[in-house]
């Protein structure tokens, strides 16, 4: 059996970082994304692809993603959409543009990986999506 692969955003800590090793373990090929490049060299030197990933930037997605398929022959089997940021604060406190950012990445961003995946994975007739 071939080996499953995930594209995971977001692994510079928490949720992301956990799953990333989580997956390695029980035998996945992991791609563990991040979206500074600092984050994804720490990943690396633990033995993970970590493509440079950030929500903000439709090239960084497109350049990822194509990363990922040229590593495994065009397939993925999984995509978990586990990148996010937020600003805490009282809601009279959070300006209006710092909202919008958020939007930017936290809703927008994985809609474009999201959309960019969909073809992919109806191609191969399998694949999950992970919001």
């Amino acid at each position: 059996m071939q080996q499953r692969t995930i594209l995971i955003t977001g692994c510079s800590s928490g949720i992301g970082y956990a799953a990333a090793h989580a997956l390695r373990e029980r035998g996945w090929r992991v791609f563990a994304s991040c979206r500074q490049s600092r984050d994804c060299e720490r990943l690396a030197a633990e033995g993970f692809d970590a493509p440079q990933l950030d929500y903000t930037d439709a090239s960084s997605i497109a350049a990822a993603l194509d990363h990922v398929l040229e590593q495994t022959g065009g397939t993925l089997d999984a995509l978990y959409n586990n990148g996010a940021h937020a600003t805490p604060g009282a809601v009279e406190d959070l300006p209006t543009d710092a909202l919008r950012a958020i939007f930017e990445s936290n809703f927008f961003g994985w809609h474009e990986l999201t959309r960019k995946i969909i073809p992919v994975m109806r191609a191969q007739g399998h694949g999950r999506i992970i919001q």
